[in-house]
């Protein structure tokens, strides 16, 4: 068995730290993740139910990042449930979640008795009140990476002041965030994993992906809710809806399934159902494609040119050989020229030929889309089809050129007209992004 035992919050001034015990038979593990940018009243909140299911949740999500070396049949929940069906909610969770680190460590998860989540229900509770507003009201609180969509998300939306929430930021992700804030808040949440599981990694136990973008969001919520925000935005886009692989025991596998239409439906039911009080959560961005998303800054090349999403480089600039790097390298080339995605890349990456099988897995033209953030297979056809048409020497591409559904895609100009599901944004939200969008 595998015990949440634990989940805490302790104030210092504006710091908030989350303390959380973990034990699988003799080895307990105790991470902590220190929120900042609150003030002391704000950090000193936590003791009101839905600040407390909040930590939780946390606890829940933060636990799967030690649970998975051991793979244990049951999580046993010590801090009680906040209802009846709650950890229903966790057990339709928990598949697609890890659904990754499944696939890629061969393990059936559907075999029977795989995993339960248990917890002992806690005493009925009167709905937790509105948490009250900051003066002044404050603004959405934007989930900030300093990437490309979470730029575009902010020129959207911004009217002002700005709140950011940032995690494990580099210098250059705060200094761009301080730019756009406008006398907004900057609010950061600091979290390592811990030597010991790295041991055991090491050792050979089961490791791999695990549902960091659910972390994300309801660490957000936590610092949404003590702020004082009745919003938290996200840069989630339609392009995270698509699966990687089409079926794993009988289940699609999605590297972004916690960024996807249907993980924010699930939490914003969640929300409804035992968060009273909580911030809204949404994406904005989510009816638009990442080509659309990357087009709208136009205006703002200057601040473009200083994003990184580079996971290898872990945002101080670029490796030039992943998924992620060869897709924006790809996207900015199509939408603004090869000359500028040459600049921002700082290389050619359309000249290495070694980069060929993996702009055919990114088009779904051999084997399984790449484990990363991504444009669609259909947005990489596109992207492809344009890139060709403005540059010259193009061995990473030639391949793909040579296939009828490279030919065929649909032309760049139609795609950037699309308008995906837009049912779970705020009304006011959805008209700038749409204005942003030139839609």
């Amino acid at each position: 068995m595998f015990r949440i035992d634990d989940a805490r919050a302790a104030a210092s001034g504006g710091t908030l730290r989350l303390t959380f015990r973990f034990t699988c038979g003799e080895t307990t593990f105790a991470p902590t993740v220190d929120i900042t940018g609150l003030r002391p009243h704000e950090a000193a909140r936590t003791g009101t139910p839905t600040a407390q299911r909040l930590i939780r949740a946390l606890a829940i999500v933060e636990a799967f990042s030690y649970w998975k070396a051991y793979c244990s049949p049951v999580i046993h929940v010590t801090p009680p449930a906040p209802g009846p069906g709650e950890t229903a909610w966790w057990e339709t969770f928990w598949p697609q979640a890890m659904g990754e680190f499944f696939y890629r460590n061969g393990i059936d998860y559907t075999a029977p008795g795989f995993l339960r989540i248990t917890a002992q229900p806690g005493p009925a509770e009167n709905p937790d009140s509105p948490a009250p507003r900051s003066q002044g009201s404050a603004p959405p609180l934007v989930m900030f990476s300093g990437g490309k969509d979470s730029l575009a998300l902010t020129y959207a939306i911004r009217d002002g002041a700005t709140d950011f929430f940032l995690y494990n930021p580099t210098s250059a992700q705060r200094t761009l965030a301080e730019s756009l804030a406008d006398g907004g808040r900057i609010i950061e949440a600091h979290r390592q994993i811990l030597p010991e599981l790295l041991a055991l990694n090491a050792t050979g136990h089961p490791n791999g992906h695990t549902p960091y973008s659910a972390y994300l969001a309801l660490a957000a919520l936590l610092a949404g809710y003590l702020r004082g925000t009745t919003t938290v935005v996200a840069g989630n886009s339609r392009s995270d809806d698509e699966p990687n692989v089409g079926s794993y025991h009988g289940q699609p596998v999605n590297h972004q399934w916690t960024k996807s239409y249907e993980y924010e439906a699930a939490l914003g039911r969640y929300r409804d159902q035992w968060l009273p009080g909580a911030p809204s959560y949404s994406s904005p961005l989510r009816p638009l494609y990442e080509l659309q998303i990357i087009r709208s800054l136009a205006p703002h090349l200057d601040a473009y040119l200083q994003t990184a999403s580079c996971n290898r480089t872990k945002g101080n600039g670029w490796c030039r050989t992943c998924a992620k790097c060869a897709w924006v390298f790809l996207a900015t080339s199509a939408l603004f020229g090869h000359e500028l995605a040459v600049t921002k890349a700082g290389g050619d990456m359309f000249t290495n030929p070694e980069l060929s099988p993996l702009y055919e897995a990114m088009a779904g033209l051999n084997g399984d889309k790449p484990f990363e953030c991504t444009g669609t297979e259909d947005e990489v056809r596109s992207a492809i089809q344009a890139a060709a048409q403005h540059s010259g020497n193009l061995p990473a591409l030639i391949p793909s050129l040579r296939n009828p559904a490279i030919m065929t895609a649909r032309p760049l100009d139609v795609l950037l007209k699309d308008w995906g599901q837009d049912n779970l944004i705020p009304s006011a939200l959805k008209e700038k992004v749409r204005r942003a969008a030139s839609l």
